[in-house]
């Protein structure tokens, strides 16, 4: 496979970068350094991986949005995954045509294609992780040292056939402290229901597909959830939208024991630090976001 193909499709208005996955070796990115950085490759690829191993033999391309840009995946032979990520600019008509080309290259030698990705892409994958770490630099922290405590002033002295001795001074009584009245114990929130959870569920879903798109973010909601049987009753769909299916009798009126609503929030903790893996600011977006008063009391502390 030629260098110029690969380059030519790169020329193509619109088209921010390609990335091939063979699903054994890291993927090799292409073109896409000034659209994202190395985290959010990482997690790209991740999600995308997670995708195509839960997507039906039938399938072989979908598309998702991701940080602003329309991702195009197309599954070709020997399980080497084709990622695209695309602009506004994009031309739908020249798009396809070069698409077609690009992908016939491919399988016509995957191994030959993958070598020359691996190539073109190589150097460009470690100089942006290199990049990315110095830019993330955490900067060193100030310490500061107690203050000094001011010493106590010795007592005074009188001399006694010339032998000081130190003069104690009269001892007061204490005053007697005011009497506070204790203040009123405020009773516990209500426990949480079942459809509480499905709906704060949904509210979060609803701000994290604005920036990831539905599948990436069902992905990490599956991906996130702990090893807890109970949790498997809330499932998300590939819209990432939540519903209740109750192993027993229950129903969405069921209220959470303390246990439960700990599971909830373990959950949501986790999918919230793999969020913020590509969005870094995403607790603050969802501390900023249309969710209530008890949503937001499920999130974790800053």
């Amino acid at each position: 496979m030629k260098r110029e193909v690969i380059q030519d499709f790169l020329n193509l208005p619109g088209i921010a970068g390609v990335a091939l996955m063979d699903g054994r070796s890291r993927p090799y990115f292409f073109g896409v350094d000034q659209a994202l950085n190395f985290q959010q490759k990482e997690a790209l690829a991740q999600g995308i991986q997670q995708v195509v191993d839960t997507t039906p033999e039938g399938f072989g391309s979908f598309e998702f949005q991701f940080t602003g840009h329309q991702v195009y995946i197309y599954k070709l032979q020997h399980g080497i995954i084709l990622l695209v990520l695309t602009g506004d600019k994009l031309v739908q008509t020249d798009y396809h045509q070069a698409i077609s080309q690009l992908q016939g290259e491919l399988q016509k030698d995957a191994a030959n294609a993958i070598a020359t990705f691996r190539l073109m892409a190589g150097n460009i994958t470690l100089t942006s992780q290199n990049q990315w770490a110095a830019k993330s630099g955490i900067p060193d922290s100030v310490s500061t040292s107690p203050a000094a405590v001011a010493p106590t002033a010795a007592p005074s002295t009188t001399t006694r056939n010339g032998t000081g001795r130190p003069v104690q001074p009269p001892v007061s009584p204490l005053p007697s402290p005011p009497v506070t009245p204790a203040p009123p114990v405020a009773a516990p929130p209500p426990a949480l229901s079942a459809k509480e959870v499905v709906l704060a569920l949904n509210q979060m879903s609803q701000v994290a597909t604005h920036y990831l798109g539905n599948i990436v973010v069902a992905n990490y909601w599956k991906s996130s959830r702990p090893s807890v049987e109970w949790l498997l009753q809330f499932q998300a769909d590939r819209s990432a939208q939540f519903t209740f299916k109750p192993a027993t009798t229950t129903d969405l009126s069921h209220l959470l024991s303390s246990e439960e609503e700990q599971w909830i929030r373990d959950w949501i903790a986790a999918f919230v630090s793999r969020c913020s893996k590509v969005i870094r600011d995403f607790q603050d977006i969802l501390q900023q976001s249309d969710l209530d008063t008890r949503q937001k009391a499920l999130l974790p502390p800053p």
